[in-house]
């Protein structure tokens, strides 16, 4: 082993080395997990303007304008009148092209009438749930603008193995305020969702009181208006929890580094350049290897890397004996 005159890390400098390379990693735009992401994100918003004009098709089928505009004047003058309001969530009912209600089996063989709740609110449901509130979805969309403010939109998948972590009810709490711009943000993101996605209904109670008949046509529109959604939330966690990952085994071996010069070596292989100041101390360089660390990384991160010459050989002698075993 080569001796050499290097810098000696501390536990600081450690913490900030880790904390660099994660958001390193997080700027990498090439990154497949990431792009999968943004497409989710694009194709999400497609498909929730298709199911919002779909809806507003539905309900103006339902509910006749020219009513809503006529109860709406009534409400306006006399204030014992209450009868039409906007909602942003409605339960959709399939009948057929004869105004029946179609059936379909439970998840106990029992039949019952096609109906979903579909919810437009930034954090509606996304199976179709009445009662099942999430914020996956308003932290990947909005994603950019909390991450710009200071805020953790990825702390449900940093902590999703310790939900009662303080530190993310703290997160979380931060998160919830910055959204309803009661934290000094420029704007009340949820308000402002769930206005831009607001129809006009006539009737009072619930949305559970009013299913609204559609085709089966329309309904898939709305399903696949929550697909979107869904695909929204699992490709941020995806990506982000691969980050995770990758930064987690990184962090093992920055932790057993001992100087600077093998943190260097590792970066090197990332085209990683640490921006990390650190005062100068000296001692002795030990070896690590690189090279498998970014091995590992790259596939949990979801790049393509190139089988060694070890691994080749170990597939063609698989193929080889599942060929012997086929003709035997």
């Amino acid at each position: 082993m080569e001796k050499q005159k290097d810098v000696r890390l501390n536990k600081d400098f450690r913490s900030a080395y880790i904390k660099d390379f994660r958001g390193f990693l997080e700027r990498q735009t090439n990154n497949p997990k990431y792009q999968s992401f943004l497409e989710s994100r694009e194709n999400c918003k497609g498909k929730i303007d298709s199911a919002f004009k779909t809806a507003q098709a539905v309900l103006e089928r339902r509910f006749n304008p020219t009513d809503v505009s006529d109860l709406r004047r009534l409400q306006n003058k006399y204030t014992t009148v209450d009868s039409v309001g906007k909602d942003s969530c409605f339960y959709m009912a399939v009948v057929d092209d004869k105004g029946k209600a179609v059936k379909e089996l439970d998840s106990d063989r029992d039949e019952v009438t096609k109906q979903k709740h579909f919810d437009f609110n930034l954090k509606g449901s996304l199976n179709g749930s009445e009662y099942d509130r999430q914020k996956d979805f308003a932290y990947a969309w909005y994603r950019e603008e909390m991450k710009a403010n200071g805020l953790n939109p990825d702390c449900n998948i940093e902590h999703s193995d310790n939900q009662s972590n303080p530190a993310l009810h703290g997160h979380q709490n931060n998160n919830e305020d910055w959204l309803k711009g009661s934290s000094g943000s420029s704007s009340n993101y949820v308000n402002k969702w769930n206005n831009d996605f607001a129809l006009d209904i006539i009737g009072t109670g619930g949305c559970r009181s009013r299913a609204i008949p559609c085709s089966e046509s329309e309904f898939t529109t709305f399903e696949m208006m929550h697909l979107a959604k869904q695909e929204v939330v699992k490709t941020h966690q995806e990506w982000i929890g691969s980050i995770v990952r990758a930064t987690k085994i990184v962090s093992e071996t920055i932790q057993a580094s001992k100087f600077k010069s093998e943190v260097d070596a590792l970066a090197k292989t990332y085209n990683w350049e640490p921006n990390v100041s650190i005062h100068k101390t000296f001692g002795t360089a030990l070896t690590i290897n690189p090279d498998s660390v970014k091995s590992m990384t790259d596939e949990i991160l979801g790049y393509k890397t190139q089988p060694t010459k070890e691994d080749k050989i170990k597939l063609a002698k698989i193929e080889l004996a599942n060929h012997l075993q086929a003709v035997a």
